[in-house]
């Protein structure tokens, strides 16, 4: 009786389903119409079954961390376990392996071992580090990845002999989240910890999580190696870290750059530069070439040249370093139509569109959100994608930061005569966004004629080019 009765139980667990964590941000079906957006119930990928969830579904790993790993060590700025001596100076470590850096990957990552791996060719491909793997348990120095909870390293090389723990839990497998680990394990801190980063970005510590304002901390003195603060580095937090309301804690000081922070594809321009100067990687070069404009000799000993330069030496500068907006118009000046990229079709992943409207003077906009669907608010957040409005007078602060279809049917009136729409795109293109038309209220100095902007299109005004609305640059 006692085992039928246990076997019935264990059925009964079997087959509840499970509850998605918000913070996990694990979504593997598309929500169903009229379903509810809060306590959703997951149980399998979308009906028709053409799509699959990629696991993990983003990088950002900060929200699912421990506050102290496995052993009992307190985890510094989220993910990276400091010796005492660590606890300030840098954004490069000065305590740095030799290369070739033997690594292990140990029998509890075994699962994770491609992913591992694809995340150390990365940094092979990309600087002058090479990397050797040994046996687990090995008595010379080395890095050795665990499979523990969360994802974790320590800065720089800390260890004499045998190995120094990184850990790639669960949900750290993709490829930025690795490469970001290894980065700690090179030498490298986070961004936004810099000395130098208010010059780029502001920390709100009113919206940030009580307790984990330790994480937004800045190091007193510089080791950069004279390369420039990055948006773009694998090491930045994203804009909503560790928030405790759904705002902002991190607001990019140009904020039509803020889509950049939080992005993890791999290892950016100045990241490379900064490991192969840690590294030396010139030092072997018998004639190494004199770079420019921001670029940087490389393993080849031939210059590597950053976004927007060109020539051998990247003598010729043709843009800035940080790309275009992905899709949208920072120069609308009609009324009109805007649109999220493909609408009526669903949305592509990871986009950050803004569109900047601006009324003659005297007059004021008008936004009517006619069509809006997007993934659902959890916890009281928009975690994936959301729709964000500003019309009370700041470029910076949202008036609205909507998801599901929340603000379908809605209008909203900007206080003056300028009107900021922001729509960002999580790690899934499963819905269609939205459309809102756009008036401008009072008398035209002129008469307004209507324009349709659609995002990824220029509008009939031909004011400023859109960028790239296929995908996350």
């Amino acid at each position: 009786m006692r085992g039928l009765l246990l076997c019935a139980l264990l059925a009964v667990t079997a087959a509840k389903p499970r509850q998605v964590s918000p913070l996990d941000q694990w979504v593997t079906e598309a929500p169903a119409p009229g379903r509810k957006p809060e306590g959703q119930w997951v149980t399998e990928g979308p009906a028709s079954g053409s799509r699959k969830p990629e696991i993990p579904v983003d990088d950002n790993f900060e929200y699912r961390n421990p506050s102290v790993t496995d052993d009992g060590l307190e985890l510094f700025e989220s993910d990276i376990v400091l010796t005492a001596e660590q606890r300030d100076g840098r954004q490069a470590a000065t305590n740095l392996w030799t290369s070739p850096v033997s690594f292990a990957i140990s029998s509890s990552s075994a699962a994770d071992r491609d992913a591992i791996l694809a995340g150390v060719q990365h940094w092979r491909d990309h600087t002058c580090i090479q990397f050797n793997e040994v046996a687990e348990g090995s008595s010379v120095p080395h890095i050795n990845v665990i499979k523990s909870s969360g994802c974790w390293s320590y800065v720089g090389k800390i260890t004499s002999s045998g190995g120094q723990s990184l850990s790639i839990g669960s949900g750290c497998t993709g490829l930025g989240t690795v490469v970001h680990e290894f980065g700690h394990a090179m030498g490298l801190s986070h961004q936004q910890s810099r000395n130098d980063r208010d010059n780029y970005v502001t920390i709100l510590f009113d919206n940030i999580q009580d307790g984990k304002e330790g994480n937004f901390g800045k190091r007193s003195t510089a080791n950069n190696y004279s390369v420039p603060y990055d948006l773009t580095s694998v090491m930045h937090y994203g804009a909503a870290y560790f928030t405790k309301n759904g705002q902002d804690t991190i607001r990019v000081n140009n904020f039509l750059q803020g889509g950049l922070i939080g992005r993890r594809g791999g290892l950016s321009h100045r990241d490379k530069q900064i490991a192969n100067a840690m590294y030396n990687c010139a030092g072997s070069c018998s004639s190494p070439p004199t770079c420019q404009n921001g670029g940087f000799v490389g393993k080849s000993c031939t210059c590597v040249c950053p976004p927007n330069t060109s020539g051998a030496n990247c003598e010729t500068l043709n843009g800035d370093y940080y790309p275009d907006i992905d899709c949208g118009n920072i120069d609308m000046t009609q009324p009109g139509t805007i649109k999220s990229p493909n609408y009526p079709n669903n949305f592509p992943k990871n986009v950050v569109c803004w569109w900047v409207i601006n009324a003659p003077a005297g007059q004021q906009v008008k936004v009517t959100v006619t069509d809006m669907k997007m993934l659902y608010r959890s916890n009281g957040n928009c975690y994936w994608d959301h729709l964000a409005m500003r019309y009370s007078g700041s470029d910076h602060v949202n008036d609205q930061k909507a998801c599901d279809a929340e603000l379908q049917g809605q209008s909203f009136t900007s206080t003056g005569n300028r009107f900021i729409v922001q729509f960002k795109s999580g790690n899934y293109g499963w819905h269609r966004g939205f459309s809102a038309n756009v008036e401008f209220l009072g008398t035209p100095a002129t008469t307004a004629s209507t324009t349709t902007t659609t995002a990824g299109t220029t509008p009939s005004t031909g004011t400023v080019p859109p960028g790239n609305c296929g995908g996350a640059r």
